[in-house]
Parts: structure tokens; sequence; C-alpha cells
């Protein structure tokens, strides 16, 4: 039986709109970031996607003035919505810690792809960096 294509996790169109989009920030390590969580999201593997949203976090809060990802959610410009998905980020850390740094020991491990935060909040900050990457004016010639 055929099984069904998992929809990506950040959505196409953001991703193509950071590619887009001229800026003195360098997105390179940004986009392979996101393209890798999407790559490993469609193949289910969920260590890999944690390890890879915890680097997405770690590295955007310059995007917004900020030194670190608290930050960005305390002092950014979220709106009501926003500042909600914000907080499921930002509580989804002990999660990505977990699957980081826990050590080999006697229990087993059960994190599974559905223990990741929810699109939408994903998507959401990325439109947050995408609204507040400075943009290059291009001189005409």
């Amino acid at each position: 039986m055929p099984v069904p294509a998992v929809s990506p996790y950040v959505a196409e169109e953001l991703i193509a709109d950071l590619e887009a989009i001229g800026t003195a920030f360098r997105t390179d390590k940004l986009l392979a970031l996101v393209r890798e969580l999407n790559a490993n999201y469609a193949d289910q593997h969920p260590y890999a996607c944690q390890m890879l949203l915890r680097a997405i976090l770690d590295h955007v809060p310059p995007v917004f003035g900020q030194k670190n990802f608290q930050h960005v959610v305390a002092h950014g410009p979220w709106g009501k919505t926003e500042k909600v998905y914000m907080k499921q980020l930002t509580e989804f850390r002990a999660s990505a810690d977990d699957a980081l740094h826990r050590q080999i020991g006697t229990r087993t491990s059960r994190f599974s792809i559905g223990d990741l935060p929810t699109r939408a909040s994903v998507n959401a900050l990325l439109e947050g960096v995408l609204d507040h990457l400075p943009v290059i004016q291009r001189q005409e010639a």
C-alpha cells in the first residue's frame, strides 16, 4: 500500500521567499538548516529534526537584534498569536536539549516525529525572520 506524501514541515513558499530576499545577513546556513529539516521530517527522523530545529532557534536571534532565543520571544515583534507560537518553541527547547545531550542509559528513548512543535509555530518564526531581515536596496543603473 502506498504511503501518503508528507507535507513539508516548513512551507516551501516561505523557503523560496527567504532565498529570494536580498539582505546583508548571510542566509545560506539558515536555508540549509530549513531544507534539511524538511528532508528529515519527510523521512520521519525525529532526532535529526529536533537537532536541526534547535540549531535554527539558536541561529536566528541576530535578525531580531537579540543574543538568544529567549530574548527573541520576550522582546520580539510578536502579535498575540505569534507570541503563543514563540512560547511553544521555547518549551520545545527542553525536548531538543534531551535529544541532543542525554547520554546513553538503561531507559528506552521514545522520541517520535509527533514530539516536534507545530508547523505553524516554526513557520511563524521564519515569517518573523523574513519580515525583519534588512533588505538591501538595489541601485538602478
